[in-house]
């Protein structure tokens, strides 16, 4: 693996830790405010299954398919985000919060791809 390789790799693994761990914070939080509540067994169920799904990750780099659906939405998402922030703002510093997130995001649904799992192309920039 070449250094460029190595570099995308860290970033993209990074970007997906980090995604799993927040889903599995907002989780916790969710089930916890639905304690005594009719929701309470689905939140916790919920809750357990963004935890498979982080400790599977950590453990043997593995996704699941939902997993794999939900990561590319997000990225996505992120693009989309950040064309959003620079068409409305037009700045510089917006430009490069732009640009930070749509690398990372193209990055790791370009990885995602490399390691075999199905994401679909930015519609905006095909090949994304």
């Amino acid at each position: 693996m070449t250094p460029d390789e190595q570099r995308r790799a860290n970033l993209a693994q990074f970007a997906i830790t980090s995604h799993l761990g927040d889903r599995l914070t907002a989780a916790k939080r969710n089930a916890e405010l639905a304690a005594g509540t009719p929701d309470a067994d689905q939140r916790r169920s919920e809750w357990q299954q963004a935890s498979d799904r982080l400790t599977r990750w950590l453990k043997e780099r593995q996704l699941d398919k939902d997993a794999v659906a939900e990561l590319s939405d997000a990225f996505l998402q992120a693009m989309e985000d950040g064309y959003t922030l620079v068409m409305h703002t037009g700045g510089d510093e917006e430009a490069d919060t732009h640009l930070e997130l749509r690398q990372r995001a193209a990055v790791t649904r370009e990885w995602l791809r490399d390691q075999g799992y199905r994401v679909p192309d930015y519609p905006k920039e095909p090949g994304l």
